[in-house]
């Protein structure tokens, strides 16, 4: 089906949008660095090239909790906070993706370093499904930032009992099978929500989490208590699995591509036709599935990297769930996805890390693995085109 473009503006919030509309001037990315300086090795590798020119380049603090936005306008951060929640930052745009911090004080989770409290500016919110541990903290961030919140109609159904009560012209429901795209023209991107499938962990799964459980350090009173609650604002819809699981491809004025999909399952004949029109993505955010053992995550995986074809990917979900499943290494992972696309950048970062892209070097221009995320090849003549820290 030919998508359906739909103009959506925030007219609701006017308060919200001063306080994020703060003006940026133009930068060009790797300006302020000279040329060879910060890598006596000589070889060009973009972690030892000087910090960037952008401060949110080189901060763990959310934008979105208080921290900078980008100089440069055409500039897009990503940053992993946990499960599959992300922060992206697209000049002084800011984009959420999931909300399931779990506001871990009080329970046993890792400590991401902020709570949902601390999160106080968005401009768009998108929600792949509605399990606690995507949703745990959507209606109180969108509460406090006035921002859409795009998701399936199980998503909103239980945002909509969620506290505290979000304001119903917030929310824009999509199925996901129309083929619509959404045009965000004050953010500078176009969503377009195509409907995926949720994952479905085989029954060993649930027997390594039954060993998990029984050598883990149980739960205090209070701290079960406090996952308790978290985990109710989560939806339990058993038709989640076909009809909640959303994919997203956001599509940046540049051309700039990323695709989110926030669970590890098989690809559906609506990724495989949307992505056939696409092409490629620039960034794939891809949740790890669930099945613990590497071998058989990559035969979920690898679907997912052959149907979205990204220059980059990074991944989500592979943190443990407390009593369930544990931490996922994901160099296993990545090596199986270079066997297969060598050319395949992998990134993993810890929590709140940030990784910063020139959107102006895309894919769709001709740009491979060795530009994509610079604009150009790197070498010692050319390493202020390199001048974001961490990119692998």
């Amino acid at each position: 089906m030919k998508p359906q473009e739909v103009n959506v503006k925030r007219n609701y919030t006017f308060a919200a949008l001063l306080a994020l509309g703060l003006c940026s001037i133009a930068f060009a990315p790797g300006a302020s660095a000279d040329k060879n300086s910060g890598d006596p090795r000589g070889v060009g590798d973009p972690r030892f090239t000087p910090a960037s020119s952008e401060p949110a380049c080189n901060t763990r603090t959310m934008a979105s909790a208080g921290g900078p936005t980008l100089k440069d306008k055409k500039t897009l951060l990503i940053r992993w906070m946990g499960y599959t929640n992300y922060e992206l930052v697209y000049g002084d745009k800011i984009i959420l993706l999931d909300n399931g911090y779990y506001n871990r004080t009080g329970t046993q989770y890792k400590d991401l370093g902020f709570t949902a409290a601390d999160i106080t500016r968005a401009d768009l919110i998108i929600i792949g499904h509605a399990h606690a541990d995507h949703i745990s903290d959507t209606a109180q961030v969108a509460y406090q930032t006035g921002a859409p919140v795009i998701g399936a109609p199980i998503t909103i159904a239980k945002l909509e009992t969620n506290p505290p009560t979000v304001n119903p012209q917030q929310f824009i429901t999509v199925t996901g099978t129309t083929g619509e795209v959404l045009n965000f023209p004050d953010i500078g991107i176009t969503v377009q929500p195509i409907l995926g499938l949720h994952g479905q962990p085989p029954k060993w799964t649930g027997q390594f989490g039954t060993v998990y459980k029984s050598v883990a350090p149980p739960p205090t009173p209070s701290e079960a208590a406090a996952f308790a609650a978290l985990s109710a604002r989560g939806s339990t819809d058993p038709n989640l699995t076909t009809q909640g699981e959303i994919a997203y491809i956001i599509t940046f004025d540049t051309g700039f591509r990323v695709a989110y999909r926030d669970s590890g399952g098989f690809m559906t004949d609506y990724e495989k036709a949307a992505m056939t029109s696409i092409g490629r993505v620039d960034v794939l955010l891809g949740a790890v599935a669930a099945d613990i053992i590497a071998e058989p995550q990559a035969l979920v995986l690898l679907p997912m990297i052959d149907t979205y074809k990204p220059a980059v990917y990074i991944p989500g979900h592979h943190e443990e769930e407390i009593g369930g499943k544990p931490d996922r290494a994901t160099e296993p992972l990545f090596q199986y996805v270079k066997n297969a696309h060598p050319d395949i950048v992998t990134v993993s970062k810890e929590f709140r890390e940030p990784t910063c892209f020139d959107t102006r070097a895309t894919i769709a221009k001709g740009y491979q693995r060795d530009n994509v995320l610079g604009g150009s090849v790197p070498s010692n003549s050319n390493l202020q085109d390199w001048n974001v820290p961490g990119l692998f």
